[in-house]
Order: structure tokens, then C-alpha cells, then sequence
């Protein structure tokens, strides 16, 4: 499939939209879409005619079910570079979204995970339907939450471990309530709200924000996830520590954590143990030292992580019976001392 099949681009009223449309994929992003997306913010950037950059999904079912996990298993079983150079090109993107002069609005309506999350939190105004589920899953195939997770779940303290460390699905409701989404526009009206951009006068920041909260749906912060026995039993240091919470907890919790902890056992022991360092390491650290930490992080990954087995139970050979590798506790050593030579270069 080609770039321009992959991705939509128009320009409508003052309005420049990317549409995903790898929708037999569940949009998961192609090196091809990151380039194409990448490319195209970029040229908007001069362009008077464009003020603002809206993207969004051509699939029913997603926004973007993550990263092309596939294309990197191969290349790495081919013993090739291009796995290394769509994490290159990815967090170019990234960064460049985060960067845009013009404001970025994510239209999110159906499955907002991986790598998915992370293209919707680079940009300024995340407007979701009731429809969508958002998560980072990657502990599932042996791999830590990247794309700047290291960073947006680490402010959300224990929630954002909990979320990490079992990459269970939120709903849009509890992303509101987390801001990790701006708004909830019924799904009803998202194609109302784009033409109201679309015929808008100006589409400067406020003016976005203004109009969305138009269309917004009131509704009650309180949060869905169970966040009081969250922030109990994921507060610990280690990975040993909130099993083990778990495993003795209170009778009144024990059916909750049964659950969780069967979860947990479920998930790499190494890709545990990495999620856990970073999200206690990314409180103290800015969007780019963290998003550095996790490129470095990743130069180690395929040697000492489980990505690779991970995608070959789940993808490749389908038996769902991962064997992964013993825990590796030297590797929190690793990442303090990735930290360490980064805060040194950049002194």
C-alpha cells in the first residue's frame, strides 16, 4: 500500500487534515504514515492558508491501534536497520508535532493505543467520542510504554504505574478525567464539529478551544478505575513489593487484586521491572529528557528485553504462550546510568 492510500491530506476552509486510513489495520502506523505525517505537519508549518492540523481516523473502530509491531519484528529477525530507523523517524515526528506553531487537534474516536496514544498526546487539543478506549499495552508483548509515556503516565503517579505496568484499557470518560484527553464530544457529533472547524474564521488555539467546548459533553470527574486501591497497592518501589501487596491484600480487596495480580503474572518480568523504573524516574524528568531516556532505553531493548518474543506468541505464531526471559534486576542499574550519561551531555 502506498503513502497516499495510507494517509488522507486535504485542506478545507483554514483547516489541514491528515486522515489515517490504514483501516484494515486498525491504523497502526506504518513507517510510511509516520513519515507522511511527519512531512506534511512540517510543510503546513509556512503555509498562511493553514492555522490549524487535524488528525484523525478514516476507521470505525480506531484511532490508531499503535505502532507497526510486525514491521519491527521483521526487520530485526532479518537482521536488519529499518526497526531502528522507525523508532528514529517516529520520535522525529513526535517531537516536531510537539513543536508545531500551528495547533494540532486529535480527533479520537475507537481504539487510541500505543503508539496511537503517544501521536494523540503530541498534540494540543485531544477531543475523544464516549467511543473510545485508550491504553499502552506494550507490557503484553514484552515491552515498556514508550512514545512519551514515560512521561505522561509518570504524572499520574501510581495510576499512571498501574496503567503501565498491566496496560489495561481506560475509557474516554476516565481519560477526560485524568486530562489526558481534553474533551468528550458525543460520536453523533465529531463530523459536526469538524465542519464547525472546517467553516471557523480563525483557528488559533483559544479560538479551538472555544469551539470545542461548544460541543463538549458535561460530565462527572469522578473517575471509573478503582484509584483508591490503586494508590494503595501500586505505591510500593518494586515490582516484588506490589505483587506481593497484592497477593496479601485486605479481604475486602482480595477479589480486585486476585485480578490484577493475575494480570501482572501475565506480563515480562523484564518489561515489568523497566515500566516500573521509568514511570519513578520520569516524575522528576522534562517531555524531552524523558522521551530521550526512552530512546536510549530502546537501543538496549532488543538485546535484553522481550519485544521479539513477545510479537512472535502474539503476532507471528499466535499460541499465546510467551517464554520470557528471567527478570533482570541489573537492568534499573542500566537505565539510572542511560539518565546519568544524558544529564552529563547535555551539562
Amino acid at each position: 500500500m502506498t503513502q497516499e492510500q495510507q494517509l488522507i491530506i486535504q485542506q478545507q476552509g483554514k483547516l489541514g487534515i491528515i486522515r489515517l486510513n490504514r483501516i484494515a489495520s486498525l491504523n497502526a502506523l506504518s513507517i510510511e504514515m509516520i513519515q507522511g505525517i511527519h512531512q506534511q505537519v512540517l510543510a503546513w508549518q509556512d503555509d498562511s492558508q493553514v492555522e490549524a492540523i487535524l488528525i484523525a481516523s478514516n476507521s470505525p473502530k480506531a484511532f490508531s491501534a499503535g505502532g507497526d509491531i510486525r514491521y519491527i519484528y521483521d526487520s530485526y529477525y532479518a537482521g536488519q536497520n529499518q526497526h531502528l530507523d522507525y523508532f528514529a523517524d517516529e520520535y522525529a515526528m513526535l517531537h516536531d508535532l510537539y513543536a508545531s506553531k500551528k495547533p494540532l487537534i486529535a480527533l479520537l474516536d475507537g481504539y487510541v493505543l500505543g503508539g496511537g496514544f503517544g501521536l494523540a498526546q503530541a498534540c494540543h487539543i485531544q477531543v475523544s467520542s464516549e467511543k473510545s478506549r485508550f491504553a499502552m499495552p506494550e507490557t503484553v508483548i514484552g515491552y515498556f510504554p514508550d512514545v512519551g509515556a514515560t512521561y505522561f503516565f509518570a504524572a499520574l503517579n501510581e495510576i499512571g504505574v498501574y496503567l503501565a505496568l498491566t496496560g489495561e484499557q481506560i475509557s474516554a470518560h476516565d481519560a477526560v478525567a485524568l486530562k489526558l484527553v481534553d474533551a468528550l464530544v458525543s460520536s453523533e457529533r465529531l463530523t459536526e464539529l469538524e465542519q464547525a472547524l472546517i467553516q471557523a474564521q480563525t483557528l488559533d488555539l483559544n479560538s479551538i478551544q472555544a469551539l470545542v467546548a461548544d460541543f463538549a459533553v458535561q460530565q462527572s470527574h469522578r473517575l471509573e478505575l478503582d484509584t483508591a486501591r490503586i494508590q494503595q497497592y501500586f505505591a510500593q518501589d518494586d515490582i516484588e513489593q506490589i505483587e506481593l501487596a497484592l497477593a496479601q491484600a485486605h479481604p475486602a480487596d482480595q477479589a480486585w487484586a486476585n485480578s490484577v495480580l493475575e494480570i501482572l503474572k501475565q506480563r515480562s518480568p523484564v518489561a515489568k521491572r523497566a515500566s516500573l523504573k521509568l514511570q519513578h524516574l520520569g516524575r522528576q524528568l522534562s517531555l524531552t529528557e524523558a522521551m530521550q531516556l526512552e530512546r536510549d532505553v530502546q537501543g538496549l531493548w532488543f538485546e535484553q528485553g522481550d519485544f521479539i518474543e513477545g510479537v512472535r506468541a502474539l503476532i507471528v505464531d499466535k499460541d499465546k504462550q510467551p517464554k520470557w526471559r528471567d527478570d533482570q534486576p541489573q537492568l534499573d542499574q542500566h537505565i539510572e546510568a542511560l539518565l546519568k550519561q544524558q544529564k552529563a551531555l547535555i551539562a
